[in-house]
């Protein structure tokens, strides 16, 4: 290696520790003097590999910054990224994302964040990989950067072949959602863009609170991936699953009517019951209340996901009586004009 590379390497090494050490300094600082400590939404645009590629995953990302307009975001994948400082030395995608994980993991408040990719995937019979710009990241590196997060999140794999991402990232209080159910489903994967149309498109709030959940932007996904082949005439080659009670099993929306299960899964409980609560905006009823209120609501929304998750080991009458309950309190709180 001649002294070229050499001072390539030592300075693409010095930005990564100096990026590493921003994080970890802004976080303390957010922590400090209560401010947020980091952006709780990631969107990463992996490598488009052919044009036509590109421009579509283009309008899903203009699609999730109308989403998440207000809020700040960790864009990656794009040649602005603050972190790519020049093509020589610049962090590649895959540092940038593993740089922000653990900027996340740094901060000491427990949050929602939320983790979105957008573009191509690969299997090869053993490993799956998300396609970036660089380095690839399997879906056994992603759950390590992960492993032992106190965070809850949703992390959207929007990607051919990301059905093998779902069991590694499942875990307790994180809502996994992949455009595929194997790695089998190699095909180009047109979910990630009706994702990111469903999760601002008020069609999709099913439950009318004025708020789209994780859950119902599933669903709404999934349903126009269905119709785009049936209109079009075409076998479907991708179906999407979301796993949030941490078996790593999934559920397709095949299993619901709206967000109403409609039939028993041979692998296990369905999912739903916590994503129907996690919402990238909170409704407008909420964004009006007090401090307090807002506490309310949350403890009263983890009651309600834990007794759904408690629902196959109660009497019918005793879950429904204290779901009534729950829910009874919940809308006094939302709507104390309505006492």
């Amino acid at each position: 290696m001649d002294w070229l590379n050499l001072f390539r390497t030592g300075v693409k090494r010095f930005l990564l520790l100096q990026s590493s050490l921003l994080l970890l300094a802004t976080a303390m600082q957010g922590t400090l003097f209560g401010q947020e400590p980091i952006p709780r939404v990631c969107v990463v645009v992996g490598a488009e590999g052919e044009p036509q590629y590109g421009k579509m995953f283009e309008l899903w990302r203009k699609d999730w910054s109308k989403a998440a307009e207000g809020m700040t975001v960790q864009w990656i994948g794009r040649e602005d990224t603050p972190e790519r400082v020049s093509e020589s030395i610049a962090l590649n995608d895959r540092d940038i994302l593993k740089n922000w994980i653990a900027g996340v993991e740094s901060a000491v408040k427990e949050e929602t964040y939320w983790l979105i990719l957008i573009g191509h995937g690969t299997f090869d019979g053993k490993s799956a990989k998300f396609n970036l710009r660089g380095a690839d990241v399997s879906a056994l590196e992603l759950g390590s950067w992960l492993e032992g997060s106190k965070h809850r999140w949703v992390i959207a794999v929007c990607a051919s072949s990301s059905g093998p991402f779902l069991p590694a990232l499942s875990r307790q209080g994180r809502t996994v959602i992949t455009a595929t159910k194997s790695g089998a489903e190699a095909n180009f994967s047109r979910f990630g863009g009706f994702l990111a149309q469903s999760i601002s498109d008020i069609s999709s709030d099913l439950d009318h609170d004025q708020a789209i959940s994780a859950m119902e932007a599933f669903v709404s996904a999934s349903r126009k991936t269905e119709q785009y082949y049936e209109e079009n005439k075409l076998l479907a080659t991708e179906h999407a699953l979301l796993d949030d009670n941490g078996d790593g099993k999934g559920t397709g929306v095949d299993f619901y009517r709206g967000l109403k299960p409609i039939k028993r899964s041979d692998k296990g409980l369905l999912d739903g019951d916590m994503s129907r609560g996690v919402r990238l905006k909170a409704s407008p009823n909420q964004e009006t209340l007090s401090s307090e209120a807002k506490t309310i609501v949350s403890d009263l929304e983890k009651q309600i996901e834990a007794l759904r998750a408690k629902k196959e080991t109660m009497e019918e009458s005793q879950y429904y009586a204290e779901l009534e309950r729950l829910l009874t309190e919940l809308a006094r709180t939302l709507y104390p004009e309505s006492k």
